[in-house]
């Protein structure tokens, strides 16, 4: 995913040279004959064996070799050290912030400032501005990172996240805001993008993995606590049956206090468009005996919810793909009344998201992907549009801590993440927003559209330098996952040194993202997956009919869930790509249910227990593909070692079967100090990318 699936950290020979010397990695890894009928589907998986946890040591020596290979191929190209440099310009040298919160008087959000590693944790408050928590210090780890983090309704405790070697799974901490010191007892075993909600009489509500791994998945049996903020026993809230409330083991039971409501939001949640809603009056919860009454199931296609007062503003898809926002009315117990419609969405008008703070309810919608903003005053009058600043996207919006006001981060094709409040549908500025490089002003942004197999028409757009013209070296991005877009204006920091070389990049929205609404979605979804192959196609051959790309096609790219998608694609018509880079990529679809974390993905691509939708997986399996596909253009693919989300067996696998078939064409990059990507230094995230976009340049212009 374009906005959240980062690189993994530090493949450099530096790093990977001792573990390859000391290991004696093999020239190829073993195959292990194996073939089995699922379903009535027969697949031979002679790289089985990698998916045990024993063999890990194995065949990470392997991939630490190749590594070093792909390291030999990258040094040795030009292209790489000027990539390096132009990073360091357009991108590394300026600051970046974003991730506000408020509470009164008192701010925080994260920093890092030109020549620094990681971000920091800020706060500005009545005593001026300065640094709340530097994580290498406070983790006491160099590779040390923060993940999400929150703010008490009073202001005066931030809970922070730290983890270390990218894999995304930590503590919460508590620091006092004015002093900087570490308040109150941790919370282990959390993950990375959760956080804390602060409740009413100092308690506090967390979702926590279980002590005891489930089937080794991360994402099975969390559990939704309650407990004093300065230590004691936690009571589970939600998950395991809680409360009345059905959350499946594989979901995760997240809770939340709207400050601006009697009740509580508790959500059975998942890898997925839609989410379990339910409300619970506050004192129930805060007693740690919540009574969990159904706001919304499955069958509702609810994506998001907010609370204003007895009010509950929902987001659905039933009976509208652009989605609808109906408004229900609680009782004393929480018992929602009939639905009534507040605003319905359409073909110019995506609904995506709904937010209500003590002054009104937001909804936030987009046209072509620009974002448009609409506020209703007290949640009782007629919504009206707001003015925004620029033609862009929204990348968060959240309440204020103490409910008072809107946080709204906005970002455009060449104008980063800026961070704006709102009170009363009107917008100010923070001061905190993120450093542009000064070529962006020359970028092009250039709107199409390709046609794919069946004659749909797909959203393409293509950003390089007006100076860039004729066939030049291009990416394509694509990612076709969970309703999200690619096709939007987002300022991307990392492709600004791509284009500063020359270079196009394009984004390819295919059926599977969100760029038209739920019916785009679920076009590309499950069985309709090759869909989005074809959509991917067809940018493709687009962007090379129009003499943007080499007549050998563009370089595809994606990462996480576009596993399913980059490399099915390139595998079906090798000849409409010059390359591919697939980054932590699920390319071994089929064998979800053996991955970690992989038990949360059935929802949005197919259970493999059920007969049909397994055979939607092996359609989406770039790994089974591979045995009948005609050819590859040149690949390189990227893993984490520490990876939590998306198994690294996954490509592994998929590498060495490509490799066996067409010796020298696969290229692999690893590394053993990085996950999926979350928490990645500057410096690593600098030689990621200039190995990047070194491999797309050399593919094209060999």
């Amino acid at each position: 995913m374009r906005r959240f699936a980062l690189i993994p950290i530090l493949a450099t020979s530096a790093a990977l040279a001792p573990l390859a010397a000391q290991t004696g990695a093999p020239a190829a890894p073993r195959q292990v004959p194996l073939t089995e009928t699922v379903h009535g589907i027969t697949l031979s998986d002679e790289y089985r064996w990698m998916e045990d946890p024993a063999t890990k040591p194995e065949w990470s020596a392997w991939a630490s070799g190749e590594s070093l290979r792909t390291r030999a191929l990258l040094d040795g190209q030009p292209v790489r050290a000027e990539f390096a440099r132009l990073i360091s310009e357009v991108s590394s040298s300026l600051i970046r912030q974003g991730n506000y919160q408020r509470a009164g008087g008192t701010a925080i959000w994260s920093r890092v400032l030109p020549g620094e590693q990681a971000a920091r944790l800020m706060v500005r408050d009545a005593a001026g501005t300065r640094v709340l928590v530097d994580p290498a210090k406070a983790g006491g780890d160099a590779l040390a990172a923060m993940g999400a983090f929150s703010l008490s309704p009073d202001g005066k405790v931030a809970a922070v996240h730290l983890s270390t070697g990218g894999s995304e799974v930590g503590d919460i901490r508590f620091f006092d805001t004015a002093t900087g010191k570490e308040a109150y007892p941790a919370l282990p075993r959390m993950w990375g993008e959760g956080s804390v909600t602060f409740l009413p009489g100092g308690m506090i509500a967390y979702t926590q993995m279980p002590e005891q791994l489930i089937d080794g998945d991360a994402s099975k049996g969390s559990m939704a606590f309650v407990r004093p903020l300065a230590g004691g026993t936690p009571v589970k809230v939600l998950g395991g049956g809680a409360g009345g409330a059905d959350v499946a083991l594989t979901e995760f039971p997240l809770v939340f206090y709207p400050a601006n409501s009697p009740f509580a939001v508790g959500l059975g949640a998942g890898a997925r468009a839609d989410q379990k809603f339910y409300v619970a009056p506050r004192a129930g919860l805060i007693a740690g005996k919540p009574k969990w009454v159904r706001l919304a199931g499955m069958e509702d296609r609810v994506s998001a919810a907010a609370l204003h007062g007895n009010s509950a503003y929902l987001v659905t898809s039933k009976g509208n793909s652009a989605r609808s926002v109906i408004v229900r009315t609680l009782d004393a117990a929480g018992n929602p009344g009939a639905p009534r419609v507040v605003m319905e969405g359409s073909e110019s008008r995506i609904i995506n998201d709904v937010v209500a703070t003590r002054d009104g309810v937001y909804i936030m919608a987009s046209s072509d992907g620009v974002l448009r903003l609409y506020h209703s005053p007290g949640g009782k009058a007629a919504f009206r549009e707001v003015p925004l600043p620029f033609e862009g996207t929204m990348i968060a919006s959240q309440p204020f801590a103490d409910g008072t006001g809107l946080v709204l981060a906005l970002t455009g094709w060449t104008r980063n993440a800026t961070t704006y409040t709102v009170r009363g549908g009107k917008l100010a500025e923070t001061g905190i927003e993120s450093g542009v490089w000064g070529g962006a002003a020359n970028v092009a942004v250039e709107r199409m559209e390709a046609v794919s197999a069946d004659g749909t028409k797909v959203p393409l757009v293509v950003t390089r330098l007006k100076t860039a013209t004729g066939r030049v070296p291009t990416l394509v991005e694509a990612y076709g996952g969970y309703g999200m877009d690619t096709a939007t204006p987002f300022y991307n920091r990392n492709a600004m040194a791509f284009m500063a070389k020359g270079g196009a990049m394009a984004y390819c929205g295919v059926r599977g993202g969100g760029e038209r609404g739920r019916g785009w979605h679920e076009g590309g979804r499950g069985p309709n997956k090759p869909r989005g192959m074809e959509d991917l196609i067809a940018c493709a051959e687009t962007l090379t009919a129009k003499g943007i790309a080499p007549l050998r096609g563009p370089v595809a790219t994606g990462s996480s869930m576009a596993g399913v998608l980059v490399p099915t694609a390139v595998l079906r018509k090798p000849s409409a790509f010059g390359g591919m880079v697939v980054r932590v990529g699920v390319v071994n679809a089929s064998r979800m249910a053996q991955a970690e974390n992989g038990a949360n993905q059935f929802s949005e691509v197919g259970d493999p227990a059920d007969p049909k939708q397994f055979a939607d997986l092996v359609a989406m399996d770039a790994y089974q593909m591979i045995p009948t596909a005609k050819g590859l253009p040149p690949a390189l693919m990227v893993i984490g070692m520490n990876d939590r989300r998306v198994a690294p067996w996954m490509t592994a696998k998929f590498v060495a079967r490509a490799q066996a078939k067409w010796p020298g064409i696969v290229w692999l990059r690893g590394d053993d100090k990085a996950g999926h990507g979350v928490g990645t230094t500057e410096a690593v995230r600098r030689d990621e990318w200039s190995d990047i976009f070194a491999f797309a340049w050399w593919a094209q212009t060999k």
